[in-house]
């Protein structure tokens, strides 16, 4: 009797954590060569610089600032939004890295990671997980909830939102 007791909780943990991406057909975000990071003004643990570091570890030049401050050789455009809760200390338990052409706005890719408090891993680990998802050879989409606009998105469309 004791096991259908320890397989619940086994069953329970299953799952907790999850990847959605989106990759629009007819992209190929191996393409391109060099990222523009948009600093996210209520980042307020320079997530933006390990979303750099990570992009410089892939090979990929990256570097982050405001969207104003976007170089005009730039052919796409990183923008992120993280949430963080309070458990004890700090933690981010969602990330969604949303990849966009810089001359039209265009969707090109996204993906989203959720993992809760209670399964804790470093920002680092998710920023990788998330960018993984976006640039490994072969990523295919996988069922997307949507991608709403983060604020930054907004504001440059004079928060009308999409």
């Amino acid at each position: 009797m004791r096991r259908p007791v320890l397989l619940l909780p086994a069953l329970w943990l299953t799952g907790c954590s999850t990847l959605t991406t989106h990759v629009e057909p007819k992209t190929d975000v191996s393409q391109f060569r060099y990222v523009f990071v948009v600093e996210s003004l209520n980042d307020n643990h320079a997530l933006h610089d390990t979303i750099v570091r990570n992009l410089q570890a892939r090979g990929l030049q990256a570097e982050s600032g405001p969207l104003t401050l976007m170089p005009a050789s730039a052919k796409a455009y990183l923008v992120y939004e993280d949430n963080w809760e309070w458990d004890f200390k700090n933690s981010l338990i969602s990330l969604t890295i949303t990849l966009r052409d810089a001359r039209t706005d265009r969707l090109l890719a996204s993906a989203s990671y959720f993992r809760p408090t209670a399964f804790l891993k470093t920002p680092e680990f998710m920023v990788q997980t998330v960018l993984d998802g976006l640039f490994k050879p072969g990523t295919k989409s996988n069922p997307s909830r949507g991608i709403s606009p983060t604020p930054v998105e907004s504001e440059r469309r004079g928060g009308r939102g999409t």
